[in-house]
Formats: C-alpha cells, sequence, structure tokens
C-alpha cells in the first residue's frame, strides 16, 4: 500500500484529463526516484495496446497490486506506485498469511467472489512457480439465524460442507475443542494464501510482463495533479487502490466513510516433533471474535478483534500488547489445549480498513473522472484480490460489469463508518 496525503482542497477541477500517449513512461524515466529493481521483460508480454489510457495505480497491495497485473495483462501501459514497495510491513497486505474462505452468511455475493478468488489462486499459482494457496478447509461458528440461509446459498452453489457437534469435530480433529457450541460449520474449501510473498510474486510477474513499479510517495495536489516524491505523474486514468491511506488522500471524500483500526497478531510454535497443528492437519477456526489460520511453516496464526482503536499506516505503533498477548494465551489453552504454554514466535501488528457495511468501494471520484478509488477491504479483501483486480481493470478499462454489483460499491452507497 502507498502513502499519499492531499491538502484540503481536495480535486476541485472536474475537467477529465486528456490521454497522454506514453506519458507514464516519460514520467517513471524522469522521476527521482528509481523503479523497483529491474526485471527483465519476458517474451511474449503483452503487448501495449494505444487504444487504452496510459494508466498509474497507486498502491501495491492485494487491491493495487492485482488491479496493475490485470490492467498490463489487457494491454494498458502501467505504472504501479508505493511508498514502501510490495509487501512492505506497513501494508495491510504485509502479514505471513490471510484466510480464505466461501461463507459469507447471506452475502451471496462474497461467496461467488471468493469462489472465483480460490479459482484464480491456484492457476495463479502454477504461473508463478511458487506455492502460494493451501487448501485447508475452515471450521465456523455461525449465529442460528444466518445458518439456514449460508446452507441455502451453499446448497444453491453445490459447495460442499457439512455441520459438525463437538464430538464429530474432537474424533477428527482431537488437537481442537469447542465445548460450548451446538454445531460448527465445516467448509471443505478455502485456506491458508500466503500474504506477503504473494504480493511480491504479483509485483514481479507484474514487471516480467512489461509493468513499471516505483517506490514513491504519491499526492494530488490543489491543481489536481498527481505527483510521485513531487515530479508530476501524467495518466490517462489513475487508481488510488491504496487501503488505510485512503482517508488521508482524500479526507473530505472519504475521512468518515472508511476506519482504520488497529489489529494485532501472534504466532504460537507448536511443540518440536507435533505436526498436528499444521495445514495437512487441522482446518482454519474462526469465532465470534476470534479466527486462527493453520500452520504453514509459521506457527498457527491466532487473531483477536477486541474494539476498534484508530491506527496510523505511517506513524502507528506496530508493538504487540501484553493485555492481547494474554487473551490469546487464554484462547489456545482452551480451544486447542495442546498448545498450552507454547511461546508466541512471531508477532505482527497492523491496520484493516472497513466501510460502513463491510462493502468494498470502487468508483470514480465524483469530481474526476480519470480519477478512480478501490479500497475498503473491510477484512476480506486480501482474499479476493485475483477477482478485485479483475473487476476494477474492466471499470477502468469500460469494458462492462455489473449494474447491481457496481452500485453496490458506488460511493452513494456508503455513508459514515462507526466504531465497532
Amino acid at each position: 500500500m502507498t502513502q499519499a496525503t492531499q491538502p484540503a482542497g481536495e480535486l476541485a477541477n472536474p475537467a477529465r484529463r486528456r490521454v497522454l500517449a506514453g506519458g507514464i513512461a516519460a514520467a517513471a524515466a524522469s522521476a527521482a526516484a528509481p523503479a523497483l529493481a529491474q526485471v527483465a521483460v519476458r517474451p511474449g508480454a503483452p503487448a501495449i495496446n494505444r487504444n487504452l489510457p496510459d494508466v498509474a495505480v497507486i498502491g501495491a497491495g492485494a487491491f493495487g497490486g492485482w488491479t496493475a497485473l490485470s490492467l498490463r495483462e489487457a494491454g494498458a501501459r502501467v505504472t504501479l506506485v508505493d511508498a514502501y514497495g510490495p509487501g512492505n510491513p506497513r501494508a495491510s497486505s504485509g502479514d505471513e498469511s490471510r484466510l480464505l474462505r466461501l461463507s459469507y452468511g447471506s452475502r451471496e455475493i462474497y461467496t461467488v467472489w471468493a469462489r472465483r478468488a480460490q479459482a484464480l489462486w491456484e492457476a495463479r499459482q502454477e504461473e508463478f512457480g511458487r506455492r502460494l494457496f493451501f487448501n485447508n478447509g475452515s471450521l465456523r461458528t455461525i449465529r442460528d439465524d444466518e445458518l439456514a440461509e449460508q446452507q441455502a446459498i451453499f446448497d444453491r452453489l453445490a459447495i460442499p460442507y457439512e455441520l459438525l457437534t463437538p464430538d464429530e469435530i474432537r474424533h477428527r480433529w482431537p488437537q481442537v475443542d469447542f465445548p460450548e457450541y451446538d454445531k460448527v460449520f465445516y467448509e471443505t474449501t478455502g485456506g491458508v494464501v500466503k500474504a506477503r510473498e504473494s504480493m511480491i510474486a504479483v509485483a514481479e510477474t507484474f514487471m516480467h510482463k512489461g509493468g513499471t513499479v516505483r517506490i514513491g510517495h504519491a499526492q494530488v495536489g490543489d491543481s489536481t495533479q498527481v505527483s510521485v516524491d513531487g515530479e508530476p505523474l501524467s495518466a490517462g486514468a489513475t487508481v488510488f487502490a491504496c487501503g488505510p491511506w485512503l482517508p488521508k488522500v482524500f479526507p473530505q471524500l472519504l475521512g468518515d466513510r472508511i476506519r482504520v483500526p488497529r489489529r494485532e497478531i501472534f504466532y504460537v510454535g507448536s511443540p518440536i516433533g507435533d505436526h498436528r497443528y499444521r495445514w495437512e492437519n487441522l482446518p482454519n477456526i474462526s469465532d465470534t471474535r476470534t479466527y486462527t489460520a493453520s500452520d504453514v511453516d509459521y506457527g498457527i496464526k491466532v487473531a483477536m478483534s477486541p474494539r476498534d482503536t484508530p491506527m496510523d499506516p505511517d506513524s502507528g505503533d506496530r508493538m504487540p500488547t501484553s493485555f492481547l498477548q494474554s487473551q490469546v494465551e487464554d484462547y489456545v489453552a482452551r480451544r486447542m489445549p495442546g498448545l498450552k504454554g507454547q511461546p508466541i514466535v512471531a508477532t505482527r501488528t497492523c491496520q484493516t480498513e472497513y466501510s460502513d457495511n463491510s462493502h468494498f468501494i470502487v468508483d470514480r471520484h465524483p469530481d474526476r473522472a480519470d480519477l478512480w478509488i478501490a479500497g475498503a477491504g473491510s477484512g476480506h479483501g486480501f482474499k479476493m484480490g485475483p477477482a478485485i483486480g479483475e473487476y476494477v481493470a474492466g471499470r477502468v478499462l469500460g469494458q462492462g460489469s455489473d449494474p447491481t454489483t457496481d452500485a453496490l460499491f458506488s460511493l452513494a452507497s456508503h455513508g459514515p463508518a462507526v466504531e465497532r
């Protein structure tokens, strides 16, 4: 994700920027900051389609990185800009792992998108030549008032699932315990995705296919000119996909539409020789306010969801708190007794960003037809990354999309986001 700021006179000029042939390439050549470590363009890289606008994408995380790659594959000349680099530790996409699930209660659109994304993850890891997706399923607790609708959606879409009792869970996975629940939803699809490694792979592939990556601070000035480290960046279209930085870039437009809370992640180590908590032997777990990712060579990931504490993605303190550490240790002792007393082997403090209704925001800026906003991942954006990239690229290039989905993600469909 990129750091970017904008003065208070935000995008007052409604005039559409003209497409400037070769503009991004020229700006990239003249910029003070060099491009990311050079990667040779592979034979067969998509040809530049001169009928498409040059595009600048600001933010190399899940929204921006995949969008840039999809645009480049469609034939656009694309420059991807990030203040800290793909997979950096300040990014919401910079952790070790993320979960991929298909169960979203009544929100069928995300079940459909997640299924599409899983197919793309599986195809992309073959293309990238590295394993990024680990299919181990998930055990999820779902409220009774949502369970019937979730089952109906899975039945309609022919997605396999089971409802398991605590005894059935204990029989299959004796290393976990769910005594307080009558039924748990077992989803065999989905799994664990390598996060930081994925975003680096996306950026490398983007460059191999002829895209340009720049490390630099993107800003929008009073004159509506987009610049990187003070140098103009000209483009026929610009996509701001910078996650938790979006409210800082557009404070008047997004300052109250996107909240950016702090999150702390803990990785718990298994006893030596004990492989019961690896992804091959245990699904991921999602409770009311806690989720886990099974061990993919880094420990069991455990994340609590406390009340929101605002987080500045640039300057926020990233050291974990002893309070949440003790809560994680208590949870592990209760849910996975075999890990009681085991060390926390790694921690991450990051941020997420969410909208008022947990739907994404993908829309044109109301005062600039050539400027797009894509973000508000709301805790489920990363897993959808490959599908989001396809969608945003299609919108930017005017290749058609579903009007219902477009309306759902529009700025008009979002109000102020409240604390959770």
